[in-house]
């Protein structure tokens, strides 16, 4: 269950939505620390970014939203606290970032995203910092030294997992800014590793609360494995295409 920070009559805050909001101001703040090594002025970058921001928030919550609406058919007026669930749909946010940022930066939209492709592992570590305080991503049992106690039992800390990915992400993604071969390659790069990560970590998840749908694949397991199979083929098509076309990282 969640840790509920603040509690004010039915008016609950928790600690999962709280370090979601965090999460979000850790990654603008690197982005605008990041911004000038792409030439690019700091106020333009923070207003993209909290452009990309509120739609992907809209696009993430839209799409939590429909995929548990049973949850919510009950009382519709919950589909808009974000603060006393947290819920969200990754892929769903990722999605309604892009259309944000393609909206506000239609000339150089894919180098945008590159940009922001390591403050959003960045904030994507934090974010998992609070779903494993909040117990999210309930692990399946098990006895290993790492195990974290959840629901009555010692699992597997899948959020841990997670951070820990997050982290390696960010540190591939800063390392291969300096020799970006072709514009999109970052965003690519994270796309692949994180829905790779997110495909394996599943595995760790309690089937009694994420069940199999596809064979023996969970929902997220299947949209991760498609994310990162066609960000992974993309990176290959553009890197052989750059290859053949000789250009280079700075090329928009």
């Amino acid at each position: 269950m969640e840790v509920a920070w603040l509690q004010l009559g039915n008016f609950r805050v928790s600690a999962y939505g709280v370090l979601l909001l965090v999460a979000f101001a850790v990654g603008v703040v690197r982005l605008a620390v990041t911004a000038p090594r792409a030439s690019l002025p700091t106020g333009e970058a923070v207003d993209a970014a909290l452009t990309a921001l509120l739609a992907g928030l809209v696009g993430a919550r839209l799409v939590h939203v429909v995929a548990h609406w049973p949850h919510y058919a009950a009382e519709p007026l919950r589909t808009v606290a974000l603060w006393q669930d947290g819920g969200l749909s990754f892929y769903g946010g990722l999605a309604g970032g892009a259309v944000g940022v393609w909206a506000v930066r239609r000339q150089d939209w894919v180098g945008f995203l590159d940009l922001c492709a390591a403050p959003l592992a960045l904030g994507y570590a934090v974010g998992a910092v609070g779903a494993l305080w909040a117990g999210v991503f309930l692990g399946r049992p098990t006895d290993l030294p790492w195990a974290v106690e959840a629901a009555g039992a010692l699992r597997h800390p899948v959020a841990g997992y997670l951070l820990v990915a997050a982290v390696a992400i960010y540190r591939l993604l800063e390392r291969l800014h300096a020799t970006r071969r072709f514009v999109g390659q970052l965003a690519l790069t994270f796309l692949a590793v994180h829905g790779a990560s997110r495909f394996a970590a599943d595995f760790f998840v309690d089937p009694q609360v994420a069940p199999p749908v596809f064979g023996p694949l969970t929902v997220a397991q299947a949209a991760a494995l498609a994310v990162a199979a066609s960000a992974t083929a993309a990176l290959v098509w553009a890197g052989r295409r750059s290859a053949r076309l000789g250009t280079h990282g700075d090329t928009d």
